[in-house]
């Protein structure tokens, strides 16, 4: 008799992955919030968007996020 459910070991692998994929994910949007100087201080001791408004002063960063939405733009209209 076949069953619709994946077994259990196939589910834990799967699980498995997703975790290993997004943790780093998880850990860098905490510390984009740290109000620290500290490149690595755990825990983090209050949250602040002030990385983010130095990195939206920097012409290079608004270049590069500039170039991205270019390219997803034209990547997007094409058929």
């Amino acid at each position: 008799m076949h069953s619709e459910r994946a077994p259990w070991y196939l589910r834990l692998a799967t699980w498995g992955g997703v975790i290993f994929l997004h943790f780093p994910l998880l850990i860098i949007a905490i510390y984009a919030f740290n109000t620290e100087d500290a490149a690595f201080s755990f825990p983090p001791q209050g949250l602040t968007l002030r990385w983010f408004s130095e990195a939206a002063g920097r012409s290079d960063i608004l270049q590069a996020v500039t170039l991205s939405l270019k390219i997803a733009a034209l990547s997007t209209a094409m058929p």
